[in-house]
């Protein structure tokens, strides 16, 4: 009985203590892997502000285990036990920690693909807790996938699976192909999903059904074609142009005779976008024929392909990816008179002489003045703290233009050590405070940070303080402001919610993000067409290829010859890469000069500014 009563006694503790813990006006947060304060706050309702305030500290490192008071709030996430609210006849769920795409589905009776249609941005990959979305209706049926997909090896699907093969200990797609005696292409036919990947070990990969004549098969391999660089012709109807067909040529390596995975990927995911492209200027009633080809990665591997004179009746010429390359064919495109679009490369020995090249990939030098002068006019009463860390500064050419502009416009400009706008280590907040309140010297003025390395071990350092600062001083902070650079979107993922809060800006060549509706739209057609989603990298490949294909693709339909005249005229709002085209010099190409400045601002929006236009996308 005694034992009993202890047992009861300790039950009656642990519950009087949690009915504490509930009535003290807090919660208790466990941080998990993964989470920001961010994330946090919007999982309780709640501020990064407000948590950092009760919880000294979680505004310079966040670790998993760690526990956080958050204030209680009725309409915390935690309280709702449905987290689902229907508005003006709509159903709107928030995601929760471990809901999918998937199990939202289920809990609704709907498909994943009907809700990424009612909430554009939203798929398997971007997902993300604290998201409110709309519940679509049961039965809403999605737009039609479209037809017109990249088809390399049009025989592909009508393979057939024979057998599956586990994937040993460092075996590779040549190792089994070899073992089985198949084709890379055969393999990729019966495995579409792993073109441009690897294969990981226990794995299950499926075996292709060999062909009913492999005798001949391979008499044929052992046979070069002389034509084997042509990989694919897609042509659309002619509807109202009476001068004929537009002729457009992609070159790009798609590396049909070797394994190169990465290369591989990219080029394929450009190739693909390309094509959806392509698909809306055909519904658009525009007639063109675009032919492809494989240039392969050998010094020489174009020659047999300009000696073919399959070229030379082209209206443009898209590719190629080689440094080369791209010499080859601006030397065939001058001789020809052939626009030639390199969406690579921009080094400068393919640029000068040849009025012929147009270069999408902004070269950084080339820009430098336009980033500084649209700084002074955006911000000509800021007060400029140029921020040097331990780390060498990567960006000398960038500061110094951006000084000798600052000084011809008159703004107020100094230098400081990284350890003056930091708070690390044991230093004292107020210490740290009072040094940035010395900072802002001018009540009328912005005062904005610049740091002088875009590294991210910088970006690190600085973002933690001034997240703390904005906690501890918000009238404060609210002078300040960061500054940076292009890379800086490639932190984003894991500094987003620290950017907000600071008023960030960076400029910015090319740029686009999933809320944007255009771009949402474009990843969920691309999930539709091709069954997966884009590659994590910058720039998105598979957006490239669609801005570059429709820009100039219309611009050689609408302009022809004088596509150089007209190039900048074109009404097309891009996805991901703008369009502003220069000569450089008298008789040099053209090099693409379009800028952006982006702005993470403290609404948790993101504007993406049209310098040329005087315009923010807010999204």
């Amino acid at each position: 009985m005694k034992r009993h009563g202890l047992i009861l006694s300790l039950l009656f503790l642990l519950l009087f203590t949690a009915a504490n813990a509930q009535d003290n006006g807090y919660i208790t947060h466990t941080v998990t892997r993964g989470q920001t304060l961010f994330s946090i706050a919007k999982q309780y309702g709640t501020t990064i502000e407000i948590i950092v305030r009760n919880n000294p500290g979680s505004a310079k490192s966040l670790a998993v285990g760690q526990e956080l008071k958050i204030p209680r709030n009725r309409q915390s996430g935690s309280d709702k036990e449905n987290n689902a609210v229907e508005r003006n006849g709509k159903l709107y769920h928030t995601i929760k920690s471990k809901e999918t795409l998937f199990s939202l589905g289920k809990k609704y009776g709907v498909t994943p693909d009907e809700i990424c249609a009612a909430n554009p941005g939203i798929s398997i990959s971007n997902f993300p807790i604290g998201r409110e979305i709309v519940i679509p209706q049961k039965g809403k049926k999605t737009k039609e996938t479209p037809s017109f997909r990249l088809n390399i090896n049009p025989d592909e699907k009508k393979a057939s699976i024979a057998s599956t093969h586990k994937v040993k200990r460092r075996e590779t797609i040549e190792k089994i192909c070899r073992k089985y005696d198949i084709t890379q292409e055969q393999f990729f036919s019966v495995n579409p999903e792993l073109r441009g990947k690897e294969v990981k070990r226990k794995m299950i990969v499926n075996i292709p059904a060999k062909s009913v004549a492999p005798k001949a098969e391979k008499e044929q391999e052992a046979t070069p074609k002389k034509e084997e660089f042509i990989t694919e012709t897609v042509k659309t109807e002619p509807t109202r142009f009476d001068d004929g067909e537009t002729r457009v040529a992609v070159i790009l390596p798609f590396l049909l005779d070797r394994f190169a995975p990465e290369e591989q990927g990219r080029m394929v995911e450009f190739y693909q976008g390309f094509l959806m492209a392509a698909e809306r200027l055909k519904n658009e009633k525009h007639s063109f024929e675009i032919n492809t080809f494989d240039s392969g990665f050998k010094e020489k591997s174009l020659d047999s392909l300009i000696n073919s004179g399959a070229l030379d009746n082209m209206d443009i010429i898209i590719g190629a990816y080689y440094p080369n390359h791209n010499k080859q064919l601006g030397r065939f495109a001058l001789e020809k008179k052939i626009p030639l679009v390199i969406p690579f490369s921009n080094r400068k020995d393919e640029l000068y002489n040849n009025p012929m090249v147009f270069f999408v990939n902004t070269q950084q030098s080339s820009i430098m003045n336009d980033v500084t002068g649209n700084f002074v006019k955006r911000f000509p009463d800021a007060n400029v703290i140029f921020v040097e860390d331990t780390i060498k500064s990567n960006k000398e050419s960038f500061i110094k233009s951006m000084t000798a502009e600052l000084s011809r416009n008159s703004i107020p400009h100094s230098t400081i050590k990284m350890e003056n706008i930091v708070c690390e280590g044991e230093r004292d907040e107020e210490e740290f405070m009072n040094s940035l309140r010395a900072l802002a010297t001018d009540s009328l003025r912005k005062n904005i940070i610049i740091p002088t390395s875009s590294s991210k071990e910088t970006l690190n350092r600085i973002l933690p303080s001034l997240v703390l600062a904005h906690a501890l001083d918000t009238t404060l902070m609210k002078q300040f402001q960061l500054f940076g650079y292009p890379e800086w979107q490639v932190y984003a993922s894991q500094t987003r919610e620290q950017m907000y809060e600071v008023d960030t800006y960076f400029y910015a060549t090319f740029y686009s993000h999933f809320s944007l509706s255009d771009a949402a739209k474009f990843q969920n057609d691309f999930i539709r067409w091709y069954n997966r989603d884009l590659q994590k990298i910058f720039p998105r490949y598979g957006m490239l290829g669609y801005d570059i294909g429709y820009h100039f693709i219309l611009g050689t339909i609408l302009y022809g010859d004088k596509l150089a005249e007209n190039v900048n005229s074109l009404d097309y709002t891009p996805i991901q890469t703008g369009f502003k085209f220069e000569r450089i010099g008298n008789k040099g190409g053209m090099m693409n000069k379009k800028l952006y400045f982006i702005h993470y601002n403290r609404e948790y929006n993101i504007e993406k500014i049209d310098l040329d236009k005087c315009e923010e996308s807010e999204y």
